[in-house]
């Protein structure tokens, strides 16, 4: 088993090397649009200079290129991209290009590579259970038809779900494998710090931030450059559980020492955001690498949590103060959302099977408003409140079918996980601790999506099912290798 594993291995990560430059552009040019087009964003969205962004035309030949070339390059221009702006103003013509156009562009250029065999590509092994992301997509679009709704609902269903699908095809059309993970690392790695220092100067220094990162939250508490504080953290639990698992497979050396003192940064700004959803999500991930990795670990959250210790009693005793504040006020934030969730619960009971149609909850959820035990509806809330709980969101547009048809992929990979883990290495960066490291940013999505509507958010919505096309990369090379027929049902 072992040999026909490794020889899957390399034929899954094999690049064509017929074609010229098959070795430079997908290992350089992520790397130059890591340090030099994000930062180089950045600095102009810092100084608010717009016509500096003519210094970003000389980066688009490369980035066609390589788009032509290879297809997932598309996942990390658009990783390096996003974070920095707001769907507003002259801001949204960057959702335009980088989250509506080039993810789908890439896949489609790469479903026609395919088709017309224009290039040599592994064979993939597709399961119709996969195919649920395609229905419950078919199923928005006929739903909006029905509701005669503008284009505006057909642009909010691509950016919501059609957009993360495509995301999730991508991958898996592409076979993206270890090498491609590790493309995405120093990319996680620069995002993450760039995060940091954001975060950081809106709690300490918010005057120094442009206007585009101005939140409600500023001052209270920390959400970078993503506007929701939990946002932020699933962001970055994602992003961190990555560098740490390729830090744990590194020897030792300036590297790995670089990214455990990013892991280690990343959980104190965790600890800033001060959103009880992201703290528990922050333990439940940490729990997970603890029983991966006992040692380094248990050592690092040792240090950490005696330093901040130390810290409580000087530098940052308001901040402890203020944790200790928003952890006593969680029975009063919940009780003012019981009016939102009950509503919804009740719009679900109402039409149970398909929902009140995608993109309705906002539009009927007043009706459904009334007393949940000692609390009755505001005004905000009957005017403008929406909901806390994505899957409840889905449940009352879609049905049960639809979060069915949601759920269905994410159902079956975690079952066939479960059959994968025995055939993976033991050891190495792409085996059974790899796998289980995939799970644990799904279990903190989940987590947090139970009091925040993921909808809204397409960044975090996007990188969910960049990570589950991994988990199902994964899962195959290990069923592949033993000629289970799990994985052989399409294509």
């Amino acid at each position: 088993m072992t040999t026909k594993l490794r020889t899957l291995e390399t034929v899954h990560d094999r690049g064509d090397s017929n074609l010229p430059g098959e070795k430079l552009l997908p290992v350089g040019l992520p790397l130059l649009l890591a340090l030099g087009l994000g930062p180089l964003l950045a600095a102009l969205i810092v100084s608010e200079k717009w016509t500096g962004l003519a210094l970003v035309i000389p980066f688009l030949i490369p980035l066609v290129i390589l788009l032509v070339r290879y297809p997932f390059a598309a996942i990390i221009i658009w990783m390096v991209v996003m974070p920095w702006f707001r769907f507003e103003g002259m801001y949204k013509y960057v959702y335009y290009a980088a989250h509506r156009s080039l993810i789908p562009l890439a896949l489609g250029l790469l479903i026609l590579s395919r088709m017309l065999r224009l290039r040599k590509h592994e064979p993939i092994r597709l399961h119709f259970l996969e195919l649920g992301t395609l229905a419950f997509a078919g199923m928005g679009i006929i739903s909006i038809l029905i509701s005669k709704k503008d284009y505006t609902s057909a642009l909010v269903l691509h950016d919501q779900f059609l957009v993360p699908f495509m995301a999730y095809w991508l991958v898996r059309l592409s076979s993206a494998g270890e090498r491609d993970v590790k493309r995405l690392i120093p990319v996680m790695l620069v995002i993450s710090l760039a995060e940091y220092a954001i975060a950081m100067m809106s709690w300490f220094a918010p005057q120094t931030l442009p206007s585009i990162w101005h939140f409600s939250t500023l001052g209270s508490r920390t959400a970078g450059t993503f506007a929701q504080p939990a946002i932020y953290a699933c962001i970055l639990l994602l992003f961190l559980v990555y560098i740490y698992h390729d830090a744990m497979n590194r020897k030792k050396g300036f590297v790995r020492t670089i990214q455990i003192l990013v892991f280690a940064l990343g959980l104190v700004c965790l600890f800033f955001t001060f959103t009880r959803g992201a703290w528990f999500a922050s333990l439940v991930v940490l729990v997970g690498l603890l029983l991966l990795y006992p040692k380094p670990t248990a050592s690092l959250a040792v240090a950490i949590v005696l330093i901040m210790a130390i810290l409580s009693t000087g530098v940052l005793t308001n901040e402890f103060l203020h944790a200790a504040d928003r952890l006593a006020s969680a029975e009063d934030v919940g009780e003012a959302r019981l009016v939102l969730a009950h509503a919804g619960k009740k719009m679900f009971s109402a039409r149970p099977v398909f929902g009140w149609g995608f993109g309705n909850y906002d539009r009927y959820d007043w009706r459904f408003m009334e007393r949940v035990g000692e609390t009755n509806p505001t005004k905000w809330q009957v005017q403008q409140g929406t909901s806390h709980h994505t899957y409840l969101t889905i449940l009352a547009e879609m049905g049960v079918v639809g979060l069915f048809l949601y759920a269905v992929p994410i159902g079956w990979w975690l079952l066939l996980t479960i059959r994968a883990l025995p055939r993976l290495p033991r050891v190495g960066f792409w085996s059974r601790k790899w796998l289980i490291a995939l799970w644990l940013p799904v279990v903190a999505h989940v987590m947090i999506a139970q009091d925040l509507d993921m909808r809204f958010f397409y960044y975090c919505l996007t990188l969910f099912w960049i990570n589950l096309g991994f988990i199902g990369n994964t899962v195959q090379t290990a069923l592949q290798a033993e000629g289970d027929e799990a994985v052989r049902q399409v294509m």
